[in-house]
């Protein structure tokens, strides 16, 4: 297994894949307006593994190529390929835009957070990149309860 979590491109057609392993903490580049030949070239520049379903891709060194097309077989085959501990650094990236979250005190959120929430939870983490605010919740419990039924 793999200490240090890997750094991902993913190409159009897994998006549904980039955001579960973002949730997982995992750092994926994904943009569904790159063609093949940008992302491979982009990738490379960022020294990212490539994950795509593009069979002109699936030979080239730096590329795993996914068989599945449901996201919770191409977890399993991304995890086959390069094994890392899907939960160590879980819910540590933001799920839309990939940057890192980073704790932030309730007061200083409160009035962008319902009321429930504030009274409810002492720990929030914000969005380095897009503010985006996060919070252990239900939505958090049904992916770890996803991973565990995948077998993660």
């Amino acid at each position: 297994m793999i200490e240090e979590t890997p750094r991902f491109a993913a190409d159009r057609m897994l998006g549904r894949l980039a955001r579960w392993l973002r949730l997982l903490g995992v750092d994926v580049a994904y943009s569904p307006s790159l063609g093949s030949a940008d992302l491979l070239k982009s990738a490379r520049a960022e020294h990212r593994i490539v994950l795509t379903r593009d069979k002109g891709l699936r030979t080239a060194p730096d590329v795993i190529y996914l068989e599945r097309q449901d996201f919770r077989g191409q977890l399993r085959e991304v995890l086959a390929r390069v094994p890392f501990d899907p939960r160590r650094r879980a819910f540590t990236r933001c799920s839309l835009c990939n940057c890192e979250l980073i704790e932030v005190a309730r007061e200083l959120v409160a009035l962008r957070i319902p009321p429930y929430v504030y009274a409810t939870h002492e720990r929030l983490a914000e969005c380095a990149g897009c503010g985006r605010l996060y919070w252990g919740a239900t939505h958090r419990d049904r992916a770890l309860s996803e991973l565990t039924a995948m077998g993660l």
